[in-house]
């Protein structure tokens, strides 16, 4: 398929697109930990860190959630763990 002008049925592909992109957290979650560019507990971590300080890590930090994921885990959790602290203490 080249464009959407090769679809049959615009309305139809919209809405499937449409309820595909607002499935359930846990199966989108699910499909995105499957991809391999997050790490387990990203999600929670994020609405952790954005209750506390009042916006999530990737727009105080942007591409930060990527950087995360390419470390070992406990490179991750130090870093996590100095992240936590320094928005802490401003």
């Amino acid at each position: 398929m080249a464009s959407l002008a090769d679809v049959d049925d615009v309305a139809g592909a919209a809405r499937y697109i449409g309820k595909y992109l607002h499935m359930q957290s846990y199966h989108v979650r699910k499909y995105i930990m499957s991809a391999g560019w997050v790490f387990p507990g990203w999600v929670s971590w994020s609405r952790w860190f954005n209750r506390n300080y009042g916006v999530y890590p990737d727009k105080m930090y942007p591409g930060i959630l990527v950087k995360l994921a390419r470390i070992s885990k406990s490179e991750r959790d130090e870093i996590m763990n100095k992240l936590v602290k320094m928005e802490g203490s401003s």
